[in-house]
């Protein structure tokens, strides 16, 4: 039986998370207190409720404990953290919330949230590290210490050269988990595999090596 999600507030953030794990495939209860932003998703995801999700009794009427995983994306503090407390309370152990900073952050924590997340933060993140290179084609945070970089191999130094000739293990402390050729993907590629002009390479790693690998091949 697939996961259900369940997804609290839907602005920008939360209306994006519903549309996209309904597109995985997962069903999705989506709530918010505005009739018309469900009027607008009702017929995009599996189940839609117009509450006030601040109310527990009418929180627990619409099946919200059915889910497995909670996102809360509601961007006021005080409710967010109610929200949280409520969940907790009907046994939702598995919440993830949208902080708009890091106080808000903090709070969420000191109430058992173990999972927060900073779109605009995060966003802000990946364009700076997009703009400052044209190599990148995208970044992505993994943990707080480990990010997944999206790179163009068009270096002189990358272009021609096996992963065991670059080390780049050795060097930097990164790993190249994938590399993208046209329309195929080799997946764990083995070390004599020969980087080409265009390769789009996958890099995992800690936040500081990614950015040492990108300085390194910038100059």
């Amino acid at each position: 039986m697939k996961k259900q999600f369940g997804v609290i507030g839907l602005g920008k953030f939360g209306t994006a998370v519903a549309l996209s794990l309904e597109s995985l495939g997962y069903p999705v209860l989506a709530i918010d207190n505005d009739e018309s932003v469900i009027d607008s998703i009702k017929d995009k995801v599996s189940f839609a409720e117009i509450v006030d999700a601040t109310n527990p009794e009418a929180l627990e009427e619409t099946g919200i404990k059915n889910c497995d995983t909670v996102i809360i994306a509601v961007g006021d503090v005080e409710s967010s953290v109610l929200i949280a407390l409520i969940l907790e309370e009907l046994g939702i152990h598995h919440i993830i919330a949208k902080a708009n900073s890091h106080i808000h952050g903090r709070v969420l924590r000191k109430i058992g949230v173990k999972e927060v997340v900073f779109p605009e933060e995060d966003m802000g993140v990946r364009i700076a590290n997009r703009i400052t290179s044209a190599n990148i084609l995208d970044y992505i945070e993994i943990t707080p210490e480990v990010d997944l970089l999206e790179y163009k191999v068009i270096h002189k130094d990358l272009i021609g050269k096996t992963l065991a000739e670059l080390a780049l293990r050795n060097k930097f402390g990164v790993t190249v988990i994938a590399i993208r050729r046209g329309e195929d993907v080799i997946v764990s590629p083995g070390a004599q595999e020969k980087l080409l002009d265009g390769d789009v390479i996958f890099i995992i790693g800690r936040t500081e090596d990614l950015v040492a690998f990108k300085e390194a091949f910038e100059k």
